[in-house]
């Protein structure tokens, strides 16, 4: 009879994830998860949710394999924005990775942090790849934990000399940036009352839980580009359909964006856009596919609704920093 031997299970917990993967390592990591979505070199099904039946949230899983790394995972993630602002956070939750020649599990990682590292880093390689070199000013909307680590994000990636930061609560905009400010002390961050003024800023990043509009296409100029994060179920959108129309639109992962937009489903359902709007994935972009820019006038936009992939190539680059430097919780069972 075979004897089974123990299965070794590596924990790390928020904390020790910060410590591994720092936002500037997972830029570049996220590059590599749009260029193997891009290549067809991963398995990644339509995140799926469970509603809370009195509406307060959800709990959402996202499984898929991707071939290099080689790994098969799933995120197991709750939303409750109603935690904003305590300690527990408004995303909760884990990933665990498995791997792929007996299934074996490995590892498990906190999942609100490394959402928080990866959607920043997403934005800032969506940025690089289809933003002017030029850039001088970023907008944010919001001033919640991915505010903040976009605009970490967005520094690596451009030479911004000013950010401007607007919320629907002007007091608790000025205290963020008055603390973003104080740890980016090479530029000048400040707040605003006016999301019209913020829109006018060279890129945009939206980072709000919002559920309608709080942006609109008639205040975007040419040249701009746009970064739609907040917003990731098919009933909610950050923007109105004029802004996806304005656009040349960009996205993670094709088949997520058609099932889950919310913003593309409002100008479709607006008769501004088909399916077609859709030029490609980021991972096009970057292998030379599609063009990011065709006239300096052209307004670019990315919308981010997260990929699995994203997850488990941040989480392989973590788990290797982790073991080499013996962080980390290791269980047997």
């Amino acid at each position: 009879m075979e004897t089974i031997k123990p299965l070794s299970l590596r924990l790390l917990n928020a904390a020790a994830v910060r410590s591994v993967l720092p936002v500037a390592d997972c830029i570049g990591l996220m590059r590599r998860a749009f260029e193997v979505v891009a290549k067809g070199d991963a398995i990644q099904p339509i995140r799926q949710l469970v509603k809370h039946p009195d509406g307060r949230g959800v709990l959402g899983w996202m499984p898929g394999y991707m071939a290099d790394p080689s790994w098969l995972g799933v995120k197991v993630i709750s939303i409750f924005p109603a935690n904003f602002g305590t300690t527990f956070g408004s995303h909760q939750g884990m990933v665990l990775l498995f791997e792929t020649t007996h299934g074996a599990p490995v590892a498990m990682l906190d999942g609100r942090e490394i959402t928080a590292i990866r959607t920043a880093a997403a934005t800032a390689a969506a940025t690089d790849a289809l933003a002017p070199a030029s850039v001088e000013t970023l907008g944010i909307f919001g001033y919640g934990e991915q505010a903040a680590t976009h605009i970490e994000a967005m520094l690596r990636v451009r030479n911004f000399q000013a950010v401007h930061v607007w919320g629907r609560d002007f007091g608790k905009a000025q205290r963020f940036a008055a603390a973003q400010e104080a740890a980016h002390r090479n530029v000048r961050i400040t707040a605003v009352e006016s999301a019209r003024s913020v829109a006018q800023c060279d890129v945009l990043c939206t980072t709000t839980a919002a559920t309608e509009p709080i942006l609109f296409g008639d205040w975007l100029r040419p040249g701009q580009h746009v970064n739609l994060v907040g917003s990731s179920v098919p009933t909610t959108s950050e923007v109105d359909a004029a802004t996806i129309a304005r656009g040349r639109l960009f996205v993670d992962f094709r088949e997520s964006a058609l099932a889950l937009a919310g913003d593309l489903r409002l100008a479709k359902m607006a008769g501004l856009v088909d399916d077609s709007h859709i030029l490609g994935c980021v991972g096009d972009v970057l292998l030379g596919r599609v063009p990011a820019r065709v006239a300096p006038t052209d307004i670019t936009i990315f919308k981010s609704l997260g990929m699995v992939s994203e997850d488990l190539v941040a989480c392989d680059y973590a788990l290797k920093q982790a073991t080499a430097r013996g962080i980390g919780q290791v269980v047997e069972w």
